[in-house]
């Protein structure tokens, strides 16, 4: 008799979810105990701040009412990034990307080119509210990212509505006189 042969494996089959279909609590040996939360160690205050010698206006005070009280201009700095995080450059560059995709100027993750016009509109107008709802909390390079993102998209846009109407075979504009 070789292995295996007159030999019934056989296997246990063990539920260890932690809920009934019903949603009661299930309880018993083959079921996991619920894991308790994490408590983080606070956080430590940090030290106060040097006294100004000029007076500092309110925290909610216009630019224009900063810069009477001598405070010198804040310069926003780009938030140091986690590894792995989204942040908001890579988040202007996957609108960006997508958009043109969306254009057909790039091939999409299946490979072929598709156009989507509309929702090519709607991606460049997220982009401009994206930039209208952020005036003054951007970095100098994040402000410069969603501008260049904006306007060659824009651009492209209209590059791609003209080969269109030349395409259907649209008349031209007449030209100027003179010319």
């Amino acid at each position: 008799m070789t292995e295996g042969e007159g030999e019934k494996k056989s296997f246990k089959v063990v539920d260890r979810r932690r809920f009934t279909e019903e949603g009661d609590e299930r309880s018993g040996p083959d079921v996991a105990p619920p894991v308790p939360p994490r408590k983080d160690p606070p956080m430590p205050q940090p030290a106060a701040p040097p006294p100004q010698a000029a007076k500092a206006p309110a925290p909610g005070a216009k630019p224009e009412a900063q810069k009477a009280a001598g405070a010198p201009p804040e310069q926003k700095k780009a938030a140091p990034e986690a590894a792995g995080a989204l942040s908001f450059s890579l988040f202007v560059q996957s609108l960006a990307q997508q958009c043109l995709m969306q254009l057909g100027l790039m091939p999409w993750p299946h490979g072929q080119r598709e156009m989507h016009l509309e929702q090519a509109r709607d991606t460049v107008d997220i982009l401009a509210m994206l930039k209208s709802k952020t005036v003054g909390n951007l970095s100098a390079e994040e402000q410069q990212l969603i501008d260049a993102a904006l306007y060659e998209l824009k651009m492209s846009w209209v590059e791609v509505q003209q080969a269109i109407a030349r395409s259907k075979g649209a008349p031209r504009p007449p030209t100027p006189p003179g010319r």
